[in-house]
């Protein structure tokens, strides 16, 4: 049996974020949304069990996690995901021992949460993005520091024992002594999970149209308020288990992991990606398309991206791995995927101090997962089928 992480990407949100490249949608919701979207999801998930078995002869196989994505999962009734959940109960094998949903604070209720925690949801991942007002107020978002605080509160009222608080550090005017405040205030709440994400200036954002010739974020800043968040977390007994993620032990995100650790996994809705055997897919980020294609026409959305021989494998298993703290295997990339990294590219990143070495295992230092793309790219252009 193969063992697949199911994402879903919930496509609405109240407000689009100034930052945010992902596909959303601002809307006033209404339930015709949640009715009409779950039966497309429905739908998809009948139609991808067909393609399983007939083009890649995968027919027994089972959900072990479940992430809702977005945009703003939270926006949802738990009455939408509770219909979803009976219907995977009923047509596969769905038995994940995670179950995680991102949430926004001006979307929570208690009782919505206690309704979310009593039909399976195990586990939340709140977007405080920052504990300052005036961070709050440049990100763009619709919460107060006041929202956060009653949510985080309602959150344990509600027995959810398994929660991240995620961040977006680097916003104009934030200073060194503002990060460690906020994040000694964070953890007053003593979540299990922390993410810290750099905010960066894609295209096709409001953010790129004000700030793209403007830098107030320079790279010796970016290492020393990386610096200041691991010290501080890891005095606290947090792992950075990955780049961005930090965790009490036991309590790293079994569903991100997958992705991390180069595993199977089916994403649904408008904009999901999914890999599964040596197909790569994507839904298109378009909604209208992706219902009408699904309920009109009565089949999938997508287009194949890609079929990943092992070079394509042993690349993606070098970008995804090396963002964990054990880093990858070189045996890995010999025996399963036909590769290696010639010698002296990876002695060379050992003498710069970007790279360590453990037996058979290559993993970023400090310094290394600061320049994480540029390291990925060099052992990509060094990398031969033996």
């Amino acid at each position: 049996m193969i063992k697949i992480g199911l994402y879903l990407h919930i496509p609405f949100c109240l407000r689009k974020c100034p930052y945010c490249d992902f596909y959303s949608i601002p809307i006033k919701f209404n339930r015709n949304f949640e009715e009409n979207y779950l039966k497309a999801i429905k739908k998809e998930l009948v139609l991808i069990k067909n393609f399983l078995s007939k083009k890649i002869q995968i027919k027994d196989f089972s959900f072990i996690t479940f992430y809702a994505g977005g945009g703003t999962p939270s926006l949802l009734s738990p009455d939408f995901y509770e219909n979803l959940f009976n219907f995977l109960d009923n047509n596969f094998n769905f038995s994940p021992a995670e179950l995680t949903l991102e949430a926004n604070p001006e979307t929570l209720t208690l009782e919505k949460l206690k309704n979310f925690r009593k039909i399976g949801i195990n586990r939340l991942s709140l977007g405080v993005q920052s504990f300052s007002q005036k961070g709050l107020k440049f990100l763009g978002r619709l919460h107060t520091v006041r929202d956060i605080v009653k949510s985080i509160n309602w959150i344990s009222k509600a027995n959810f024992s398994n929660f991240s608080l995620d961040f977006i550090f680097g916003w104009k005017g934030q200073g060194e002594k503002t990060l460690k405040k906020e994040i000694l205030k964070a953890l007053e709440f003593d979540p299990p999970h922390f993410s810290f994400y750099e905010l960066t200036i894609e295209k096709n954002t409001p953010f790129y149209h004000l700030y793209k010739e403007k830098s107030w974020f320079k790279d010796k800043k970016s290492e020393k308020f990386y610096q200041i968040i691991e010290d501080t977390l890891s005095s606290y007994g947090y792992d950075r288990y990955e780049i961005s993620n930090y965790a009490f032990s036991g309590f790293e995100c079994k569903h991100n992991l997958i992705y991390w650790e180069v595993k199977p996994y089916l994403g649904l809705g408008p904009s999901a990606v999914s890999r599964i055997s040596y197909l790569r897919w994507e839904n298109p980020p378009d909604l209208n398309l992706y219902i009408n294609n699904l309920l009109k026409k009565n089949k999938l959305p997508f287009k194949i991206l890609e079929k990943l021989d092992n070079f394509e494998f042993a690349k993606e298993y070098i970008f995804m791995g090396l963002r964990l703290k054990k880093g990858i295997s070189l045996e890995i990339l010999k025996n399963k995927y036909k590769t290696k990294i010639k010698t002296e590219i990876i002695d060379r990143l050992i003498y710069e101090g970007l790279l360590s070495k453990t037996k058979d295992r290559i993993y970023l230092t400090f310094r290394g997962k600061l320049l994480y793309n540029r390291i990925v790219l060099l052992l990509w252009e060094n990398l031969i089928c033996v």
